[in-house]
């Protein structure tokens, strides 16, 4: 009996060590739906936590931004620091609340330094968002902590699980320059995406402090059908988890939901609802933003000018809307 227990056991230590490479070989060799290995993805994240880990070092950022594509595509970090403000976009695509928690908990953690003020994102279709493809460009960009660690956990997902391991293990064979140099090598990606009907191709540039900036393109509007919000009670756990840790460390927050184009904002059957979801959060009403009901903001922002796609602002759109967050947290 002793025998077998002991093979069992060799059985298992062995399917365990060898997990680790096998998985890394795939994910880096994209053979399998299984794994997803992403650095240097169009988004960009690899290059936004190198900045921030070495902005940390030297004092750390004024204004943190943390959210989705919303986020690195709308606030551009040069405006913003060019306004004498230190600022740092930590967005990545579809990010969730529960990555955003993780990123919260490894600038505190990790770098024991807080911000003057944290700007988050909100956006209702991320909100209803498993938070797997945030998940997945994250682990694929960085090394494993504790935060990643855990966040990978909670998120289960065999391919987020997967993700992990794979990256701790590039990381682990090849050190951080080896992601690092496939990430510094170009700062701009050349991406075919979809506006509307139409499919673009453009580039993704990425730019000091964190945003993104897309080559100029005007959506060209079309008929949008009407579309129910449904927000995830998990996400919904996770937001109020981090404005929870931002109170612990006495950090002041605004959360922001960036404009839309008209028509994509009217298709919202419940709207209403959304907001009041949000609101239950906050303490004052200051500290949320629905950018898509400032008529000041909205006049300045047109559908076909100011927009790359229904929900997402060009680069003309990206400096209306930056400059007008400047004036918001003087």
């Amino acid at each position: 009996m002793k025998r077998f227990l002991l093979h069992i056991a060799l059985f298992i230590m062995s399917c365990f060590l060898l997990y680790l490479p096998l998985v890394t070989v795939a994910g880096v060799a994209g053979i399998t739906s299984g794994v997803k290995f992403i650095p240097a993805n169009y988004g960009l994240m690899g290059m936004r936590l190198e900045e921030g880990a070495e902005m940390a070092l030297h004092g750390g950022p004024d204004v943190l931004f943390l959210g989705s594509s919303h986020c690195y595509r709308s606030f551009d970090t040069r405006l913003i620091d060019s306004a004498g403000i230190r600022s740092l976009n930590l967005g990545s695509s579809n990010q969730t609340p529960r990555q955003t928690y993780a990123l919260l908990q490894r600038f505190f953690e990790r770098y024991s330094i807080s911000p003057e003020l944290v700007v988050i994102e909100v956006h209702p279709d991320i909100m209803e968002s498993s938070g797997n493809e945030s998940a997945i460009d994250i682990l694929s960009n960085t090394y494993i902590d504790r935060p990643m660690l855990q966040m990978a956990l909670r998120q289960r997902s065999l391919q987020v699980f997967n993700t992990m391991c794979c990256s701790y293990f590039n990381r682990l064979i090849r050190g951080d320059k080896a992601v690092v140099a496939q990430l510094t090598a170009d700062s701009i990606v050349h991406v075919t995406t979809q506006s509307g009907d139409t499919t673009v191709n453009v580039d993704f540039a990425y730019c000091n402090g964190g945003f993104v900036e897309v080559t100029p393109y005007c959506y060209k509007p079309i008929p949008l059908e009407p579309k129910t919000i449904k927000v995830s009670s998990k996400q919904l756990e996770w937001l109020e988890m981090c404005l929870g840790l931002l109170e612990y460390h006495s950090t002041p927050y605004l959360l922001v939901e960036v404009p839309s184009t008209r028509s994509r904002y009217k298709s919202y059957t419940n709207h209403a609802d959304f907001e009041k979801q949000i609101r239950s959060l906050v303490d004052l009403d200051s500290e949320y933003l629905n950018l898509n009901e400032d008529r000041r903001l909205m006049a300045q922002l047109d559908d076909t000018t100011c927009f790359f796609d229904d929900d997402h602002l060009n680069r003309k759109g990206a400096t209306i809307l930056t400059k007008y967050i400047i004036q918001c947290i003087l």
